[in-house]
């Protein structure tokens, strides 16, 4: 999904907007502004055993944020919620949120990364991705 450039938006002062809220709310992250791109990089262990899963959020004001597994290495599988034209993590269904210059990466993106990788554990464990979720089995969806 591609924002059209809305006149009076400077795409700046909102990755600097969200990076500030970020490490407010985090100090686990690391994050850079490349032009009008934020980059954040974070890891995280659902539990005690599990692996580290260390991962980056690329934020283009203009776009909905992707969210990427840098280590270690997912394979794609329709069952998981990614989408498989580049492994990114399928957060949320378009018709629970439509992503906004407006809407902040602390209080959604972070903790539904968080969240998935602890649905990925269980489905490591059952073979069932327990969290509820819209079907789109085969659906080759660009992030």
């Amino acid at each position: 999904m591609k924002f059209h450039n809305k006149p009076g938006i400077n795409y700046f002062a909102v990755v600097a907007r969200e990076k500030a809220l970020l490490l407010k709310h985090y100090s686990f992250l690391k994050c850079e502004i490349k032009g009008n791109v934020l980059y954040c990089y974070g890891s995280c262990q659902p539990a005690e055993g599990c692996v580290v899963y260390n991962y980056r959020i690329k934020y283009d004001p203009s776009t909905k944020p992707v969210v990427t597994v840098t280590s270690p290495l997912i394979v794609y599988n329709d069952d998981i919620h990614m989408y498989p034209s580049d492994n990114s993590l399928c957060l949320y269904h378009k018709s629970d949120l439509y992503w906004t210059s407006d809407t902040h990466l602390f209080n959604t993106i972070i903790p539904w990364t968080h969240e998935w990788f602890v649905f990925y554990e269980l489905w490591k464990l059952t073979g069932r991705w327990l969290h509820p979720f819209v079907p789109h089995k085969g659906i080759k969806i660009a992030a």
